[in-house]
């Protein structure tokens, strides 16, 4: 299976059926934890994100915002679109109910997919597996087109597969 990241329609590296990484452009991005994805985004979880929060002890209506899924693509290829329901927000503020005041995240170890690989999301086209950045972007430290001294395409890419196949 071929893994493509593409950003703004370019692709940035390629994974080939042998774990061979090849780094077309360079990109630079690190969290600064400004929680502005936590705030700005409606974000999803999955059936198998949510079993982990009730888990650890999380009734599922103090994780999510109401039952009735959306459909969003999955990581596994072989699944396409699956249910997703979004976590529930504070009132009056619009922010992750598990946002605290100090910017972490009281659900850091057990976070929904979609969080950890956030500004990234992944879409299956064809028998390809393409990560791209989410197309509700509020992250504004991803840089694009950086000198290659500069560049952590490399790590991101491997991140990226990390979390997809862990």
């Amino acid at each position: 299976m071929e893994i493509t990241l593409v950003v703004s329609n370019i692709p940035i590296a390629k994974i080939d059926e042998y774990g061979n990484i090849t780094v077309l452009r360079h990109i630079y991005f690190k969290c600064t934890r400004c929680t502005d994805c936590c705030k700005l985004n409606n974000i999803p979880a999955t059936e198998e994100d949510l079993d982990r929060l009730m888990d650890a002890g999380i009734p599922i209506d103090q994780a999510v915002e109401e039952m009735s899924p959306v459909l969003i693509a999955s990581k596994d290829l072989n699944k396409g679109l699956i249910k997703a329901y979004i976590l529930r927000k504070k009132p009056f503020v619009n922010e992750c109910a598990f946002l605290l005041a100090d910017g972490l995240c009281k659900i850091h170890s057990i976070k929904p997919i979609a969080c950890q690989l956030y500004p990234f999301s992944v879409r299956k086209q064809g028998e390809k597996l393409v990560a791209f950045i989410h197309p509700q972007n509020v992250c504004r430290f991803i840089e694009l087109d950086v000198d290659e001294n500069k560049s952590n395409t490399l790590q991101i890419v491997e991140d990226l597969l990390a979390k997809l196949f862990e």
